[in-house]
């Protein structure tokens, strides 16, 4: 089996890191996976990660078509 590395990268602007945390929770529930990309990599090489939305693959780069 395969590790691998999942995160959500939110940029949030908060009075106290608390607040910062409670407005990315609320953020998760209310984009939910049909909005929000999610980056996949494999454990062991960060630099192979991918977009995800709603468990499909998808290009965030702006400059590639």
């Amino acid at each position: 089996m395969r590790s691998w590395l999942v995160s959500v990268d939110l940029p949030i602007e908060a009075e106290s890191p608390a607040a910062a945390v409670e407005q990315f929770w609320a953020y998760l529930r209310e984009l939910g996976p049909s909005e929000l990309p999610v980056f996949v990599s494999p454990a062991d090489d960060e630099l192979a990660m991918a977009a995800y939305v709603s468990g499909v693959e998808v290009n965030l780069d702006p400059e590639e078509e």
